[in-house]
């Protein structure tokens, strides 16, 4: 794999959309059709956050909405945790595989939409997170009812990042009140500069 055109962060590699593989996989696969066709930065102010505020060594990590990955690689990279890969479009995977093979780290995917999530897959999860997975009104209610069911079925710590979107603002005010959850306004450093606010529910 070519060493142009990529770029590492908080320990991750990743491609950049210039580099000929992306290029290669959008010929064949053709692009994400969900967003999932770049890395969103706000993954990188739950990377910054997880690297001051650890995972615990044997915790079952699932990645909501994980685009390409990174989130997801960055914890198998860091931490001695088993990571899934969550997306429903299946028109990332090629992607997620090309910076799993990058990172060498070993990670399991699932495509599914959230409402679809099964409860059994949820009991098998300590954390979920998530970056920059609000982006639709719809979306934002999907996610709404499975953070309460993900609750419901013992996970007990969520993280959610994003640049301030007023549907994941919202989503964040009610779970302050419902769950003890905390809406915190962060900024990534290490020449990131990402800047956004996390929500983090802790149990």
């Amino acid at each position: 794999m070519s060493r142009a055109h990529v770029r590492t962060r908080y320990g991750v590699k990743f491609l950049q959309r210039t580099h000929p593989l992306v290029r290669l996989l959008s010929k064949e696969h053709s692009l994400p059709t969900m967003h999932g066709t770049q890395v969103w930065r706000s993954s990188f102010m739950l990377m910054d956050y997880l690297a001051q505020n650890p995972l615990t060594a044997g915790e079952r990590v699932m990645e909501l909405g994980c685009g390409w990955g990174l989130l997801g690689i960055y914890c198998a990279k860091h931490f001695p945790v088993d990571v899934m890969l969550v997306d429903a479009d299946p028109l990332v995977f090629p992607f997620v595989e090309a910076h799993i093979r990058l990172n060498a780290v070993q990670v399991r995917t699932h495509e599914v939409t959230f409402d679809r999530l099964a409860d059994q897959t949820l009991r098998e999860h300590d954390v979920l997170l998530g970056a920059d997975i609000c982006f639709w009104p719809e979306l934002a209610t999907q996610l709404r009812r499975l953070i309460a069911r993900a609750l419901s079925q013992g996970v007990r710590r969520i993280l959610l990042a994003d640049p301030g979107r007023i549907s994941f603002l919202r989503l964040a005010e009610e779970f302050e009140h419902r769950h003890e959850g905390r809406l915190i306004s962060w900024k990534a450093h290490r020449k990131v500069g990402t800047r956004g606010y996390l929500l983090v529910i802790d149990r």
